[in-house]
């Protein structure tokens, strides 16, 4: 691990300790989401500095580290699935595109990328707000807490931030 993923790697579990503290609190969910999203959107950009370069300046990169991570050598997908609660490389590789959609919908929670719709920071839209974060029910967090993907999605998460060095 180079200085610069360290640094994104540093501050992901940083963000990850408050959402754990929010989960345990059982803060409003737009709270949590907004903690997750940003916990996800450090861990891609900590992955991509591994090249020693700056990654793109985009609040979507959760989803580009799941692919690349599906693109790296066989020893290198084995270890990584291993690492991240999965028994065999087969089975993180037929996941990851099972998820995309869920980590798609988390990255676009970021205001910069919800535009005038849901985002777990500011109520919308922007010129006659009608919706507010602390009370809206986000059709991701019940994907998130009610459903076994959206269980599993979120111990993946924590394993990815818990063994990150290992990428």
């Amino acid at each position: 691990m180079n200085d610069q993923q360290a640094h994104w790697w540093e501050q992901a579990r940083s963000d990850h300790s408050v959402l754990n503290l929010l989960r345990r609190r059982g803060v409003a969910p737009c709270h949590q989401l907004h903690y997750l999203q940003m916990v996800t959107e450090k861990l891609g950009k900590a992955y991509f500095w591994r090249t020693g370069k700056p990654p793109r300046k985009s609040h979507a990169s959760f989803v580009r580290f799941m692919q690349a991570l599906d693109d790296r050598p066989e020893p290198d997908r084995t270890r990584i699935a291993e690492s991240l609660g999965f028994r065999r490389a087969r089975e993180l590789e037929n996941w990851i595109p099972t998820i995309t959609p869920l980590a798609y919908d988390l990255e676009r929670l970021a205001p910069a990328l919800a535009g005038d719709g849901p985002n777990p920071e500011y109520p919308w839209p922007y010129a006659n707000p009608i919706n507010r974060p602390a009370t809206y029910p986000f059709p991701i967090w019940e994907q998130l807490s009610d459903s076994g993907r959206g269980r599993q999605f979120l111990k993946v998460i924590d394993a990815a931030v818990l063994h990150f060095p290992q990428y």
